[in-house]
């Protein structure tokens, strides 16, 4: 966020496979792909990932 705003958003279909899995394995491939798209923006800065899931918190910590 920036001066109380989302930046950017990302969005992608799921693949056949992934309608499967359970929610909270969805968020946390949610956070790898927005990662992944738009590494070369962030390195070397400081990054805060907001969720609005509870069981993906222990991976931010």
């Amino acid at each position: 966020m920036q001066n109380g705003k989302v930046i950017v958003y990302a969005s992608k279909q799921l693949k056949i496979h992934e309608k499967n899995y359970p929610t909270y394995d969805l968020d946390l491939a949610a956070v790898v792909f927005a990662l992944k798209i738009w590494r070369h923006y962030l390195y070397g800065v400081h990054v805060d990932v907001f969720t609005n899931h509870k069981s993906l918190q222990y991976v931010f910590k």
